[in-house]
């Protein structure tokens, strides 16, 4: 297929689009989609290889409050020390790591949790109805992609009721943007996902909320598949190639200058993750590394593995089941780009894995990870048009949410673009926030 899918315009561009994540693809999709001469570009050997390689595999509407809260730098400094801190700090002689743990810290408020939350929601409402639209899309056309999706739902669970009662009112707050979520006792909790029994008998659960609507899948295959499809739609795509250069005359950038080559531009989309921020001239960019841990378990089917999503708010990890797979995430830790796998602290996502069903038993293999979340200080992406240049775009800082935000980040560029009037307001995530 050398056409593009839909939409074709009279105004198509050459658009460089930066980093062939589930981010840089979704955009490269919709870009194409609508008409564009679009080149993906990687330094990896293909799409998907780091943030969006294992990661949780929420797509969660219901999830979208910042982690910057209240009581967080309390919290920090209780788990100091500790292997299985759900948040570790490793500081660094870097300007960056410190400017942005203030800018984190002053943002450690319910206050500006909510205002995150609101903005946040709606673009995650965006974005599952475009990943419908792109699935149906890709079914007419004989490549829809098996990424073991499953729309059963995601499930938050808490050891005690004050936190129950805390989340259902946090959730309420989101019912007028249209997100409806319902909280749930011990035993509803249970009745819904029965891998919970165990906890529930312990007396580690006293209730949780469910979001029905949203669902769950692997980032890697999607992306994967994705990546696949846009190439057959005519997308140029360059892997192992590193981009050294945004050149540019004055406000606009001219050209893409690769280690390979150097490709003329009418239009560039940065969506290179942490490593976007590097490939800004003269723009200061808060996205910060947050590293963060995996486990893979491949399971049987006996139900000591959970079918529902489930958020663990005590050990503070996402569970999800992908087929034959258990996935399990957590930690954050904000230690610079080190990529290293530390034992003790993928050891800790595995423990807390089993420790929440201890019917997985002790013999099945794990696979561990880790990926470095591109994160802001406020908790919301970076969209828009960069300050200061006419056709440099930002699409990154999603941080935990790549995967919830991502088809509905890619919507909202590629509407800017082409100049259509954009399905959620841009001015919630414009870098000039900051």
């Amino acid at each position: 297929m050398s056409s593009p899918t839909s939409q074709a315009n009279n105004g198509a561009k050459k658009i460089v689009v930066v980093g062939a994540g589930v981010i840089g693809v979704a955009t490269a999709y919709r870009l194409r989609r609508d008409g564009h001469d679009v080149t993906l570009i990687d330094k990896e050997s293909g799409p998907a290889l780091e943030t969006s390689f294992a990661n949780g595999g929420q797509m969660s509407a219901g999830e979208v409050a910042p982690w910057a809260g209240p009581g967080v730098p309390t919290q920090a400094l209780k788990w100091l020390g500790r292997a299985d801190a759900p948040l570790r700090l490793r500081l660094k002689a870097d300007p960056a790591q410190w400017k942005w743990l203030w800018r984190f810290w002053r943002r450690c408020s319910l206050k500006a949790q909510r205002d995150g939350a609101e903005r946040n929601v709606g673009l995650a409402l965006l974005s599952r109805t475009v990943l419908q639209e792109t699935l149906d899309d890709l079914a007419a056309k004989g490549m829809a992609p098996d990424f073991d999706r499953k729309e059963k739902g995601i499930l938050r669970v808490f050891a005690t009721q004050e936190e129950v009662y805390h989340a259902a009112e946090e959730a309420d707050r989101l019912e007028p943007f249209g997100l409806h979520q319902e909280r749930l006792n011990a035993q509803e909790c249970v009745d819904l996902e029965p891998a919970l029994a165990s906890a529930h008998q312990r007396g580690e659960l006293a209730g949780g909320v469910y979001s029905r609507s949203d669902q769950s899948g692997d980032a890697y295959k999607f992306t994967d598949a994705l990546a696949r499809a846009v190439e057959e739609m005519g997308v140029t795509c360059l892997y192992e190639e590193k981009v050294a250069k945004l050149e540019r005359q004055g406000e606009r950038i001219t050209h893409v200058r690769t280690n390979l080559r150097r490709l003329e531009a009418d239009a560039v989309v940065l969506a290179a993750g942490v490593m976007s921020p590097h490939l800004l001239d003269g723009i200061a960019l808060p996205v910060y590394p947050v590293k963060g841990y995996s486990v893979t378990l491949e399971v049987p089917d006996d139900g000591s593995a959970p079918n529902v999503s489930v958020t663990d708010e005590v050990r503070r990890i996402v569970v999800s089941r992908l087929g034959n797979r258990l996935r399990a995430a957590g930690q954050a830790e904000v230690a610079g780009y080190d990529r290293t796998v530390e034992a003790d602290r993928a050891q800790s996502v595995l423990d807390a894995v089993r420790a929440l069903f201890p019917a997985l038993g002790e013999d099945l293999e794990p696979e561990f990870w880790c990926g470095l979340r591109p994160m802001t200080p406020d908790g919301v992406p970076v969209l828009g048009k960069a300050p200061g240049r006419d056709n440099l775009y930002l699409n990154t800082g999603h941080g935990t949410l790549g995967w919830t935000l991502a088809m509905g980040s890619a919507a909202l560029i590629a509407e800017l673009i082409g100049g259509r009037d954009p399905s959620v307001d841009p001015a919630h995530f414009s870098a000039t926030r900051f």
